[in-house]
């Protein structure tokens, strides 16, 4: 009788696994069907169409080239490698094996602090431990804190910008990160989220290493990062900063920037928005700065300098050769609305006696463009690149990226921009939206169907052990009663 029971039950029990199975596979299946049809917002990357031609001008925000790789009466200067940046354009302006590696000694210090101001506040305190001061060479610049003592991250960043105190970087380091170790892992993380692709930290605070290492390109863009937030370019421009009594120090603490941007009248520089110093035997004499002017932002970075007040100059002559012989413009939208018209309707135009249409299109440009002076200020014309747009009529969703271009009185030009056109056949859309929308009910109506049935057969299943369970009791209590055991 148990044996008999066992096998319906298994037996029962076995077909709605099986029908389950079945409904789960139906709904899988059904769910995943795939679309049928490319809707305009979905472009394929092979239904691009891009130029294939190439000029040093064009795209000027590029990043791989200078703008100007041989600059006429450009100053001297005694640096072994050089970068001029525009930050809003984003473009390389002059240089000399900017791409070069080399320690960056104390301008380290410049990324450690950027990642302080973004995840720290000023106010915040740090209690100094030994390892925020224990492992640095004797010979480097500190504050000499003690252990024990309370600073705050101002005191700290400070320190790091005006006297390039490393127990200070390195106290700010194991703030954030609990280790050094820990925060070198966010530093290169967050450089290469900056775009450096050419350096590696192995330290905090620059320490010389060979496999700690940068270039002028990517200094220039952690600089530019590190002048978004106002605390940098105060602290960074301050003549001097105090730091006051603490628990384990009972006189104040006076630092004096030592940067003679600001320091030295002889070397100061009255767009001076902020950067920083620094020096190594292997790098020689370094420094890290912003200009602004008429609202223009630019980066220099210099090494190997082998003088450490001449750098300045030659930092100034750069700067002022740069805002004098390039300039920055921002790009209007509306600049571009006419020649976008036009292109349009030529574009139409040619549809004609064909179900194709256009049915997006899309500006995409860049803000902001240098070029050198003369031309900026000779005029310039738009032109947008016709000569890739083949429209295959069988298609019914084609989309086309065409340059723009900015050209000016001597036919030089510069890619500033697409104009992304999408081209479909309207009829083509509504039937297979319509085809699409009736899968969909379909799969909704089946989906209803199959749940309900797997609801039953659920019922049917748990009625069915319930039943079971009754029998076997009822079997056992018939046996007990007809076999009783004698105590």
């Amino acid at each position: 009788m148990k044996e008999r029971m066992n096998h319906r039950l298994k037996a029962l029990t076995t077909a709605l696994c099986v029908i389950l199975a079945i409904c789960f596979s139906g709904v899988l299946r059904i769910s995943s069907i795939p679309s049928v049809f490319a809707f305009p917002d979905e472009t394929q990357p092979s239904e691009i169409q891009e130029s294939s031609g190439s000029n040093q001008n064009e795209s000027s925000n590029l990043m791989d080239a200078l703008l100007d790789p041989t600059p006429k009466n450009l100053p001297q200067v005694e640096a072994r490698e050089y970068l001029l940046y525009d930050t809003l354009s984003e473009t390389m302006l002059i240089g000399n094996d900017y791409a070069n590696s080399f320690q960056p000694a104390a301008l380290t210090q410049i990324l450690t602090v950027l990642i302080a101001l973004e995840e720290l506040e000023m106010s915040d305190t740090i209690t100094i431990t030994k390892k925020m001061y224990e492992s640095i060479p004797e010979e480097f610049v500190r504050i000499g804190f003690t252990e024990g003592e309370v600073v705050t991250v101002k005191d700290c960043i400070n320190a790091c910008l005006l006297k390039s105190a490393n127990d200070a970087c390195l106290a700010l380091a194991i703030q954030i990160s609990g280790s050094e170790s820990a925060f070198v892992k966010k530093m290169n993380q967050r450089a290469q989220e900056l775009g450096c692709t050419s350096s590696h930290f192995t330290n905090c605070y620059g320490k010389a290493d060979s496999a700690h290492y940068t270039t002028c390109h990517d200094l220039a863009i952690i600089l530019q990062e590190a002048l978004r937030h106002s605390d940098f370019q105060t602290i960074s421009t301050s003549a001097s900063y105090t730091l006051e009594a603490t628990n384990k120090y009972n006189d104040t603490r006076v630092l004096n920037n030592a940067n003679r941007f600001v320091s030295t009248p002889s070397t100061a520089y009255e767009y001076y928005i902020g950067g920083k110093t620094g020096f190594s035997d292997d790098s020689g004499y370094l420094l890290i700065a912003g200009a602004e002017k008429e609202g223009r932002i630019l980066v220099g970075v210099m090494t190997g300098a082998s003088n450490a007040e001449q750098r300045y100059d030659d930092m100034i002559s750069l700067f002022e050769y740069c805002f004098t012989n390039y300039s920055t413009t921002m790009i209007d939208s509306s600049e571009l609305n006419v020649k976008v018209d036009t292109i349009k309707s030529q574009i139409e135009k040619s549809l004609v006696g064909t179900n194709l249409k256009i049915t997006e299109v899309n500006i995409e440009h860049i803000s902001y463009y240098s070029t050198y002076q003369s031309l900026s200020s000779g005029g310039y014309s738009h032109e947008i690149d016709l000569s890739t747009l083949l429209i295959d009529p069988q298609k019914p969703h084609q989309v086309f990226q065409l340059p723009i271009y900015r050209t000016f009185s001597n036919n030089e030009k510069y890619e500033i921009g697409h104009m992304i056109v999408t081209i479909s056949d309207t009829t083509y859309t509504a039937v297979e939206t319509e085809e699409v929308e009736k899968d969909k009910s379909m799969n909704i109506k089946s989906i209803i169907i199959m749940s309900i049935a797997i609801i039953a057969l659920a019922a049917i299943l748990i009625g069915a052990i319930a039943v079971f369970r009754r029998m076997t009791k009822k079997r056992k209590f018939n046996k007990n009663h007809r076999n009783p055991r004698i105590l």
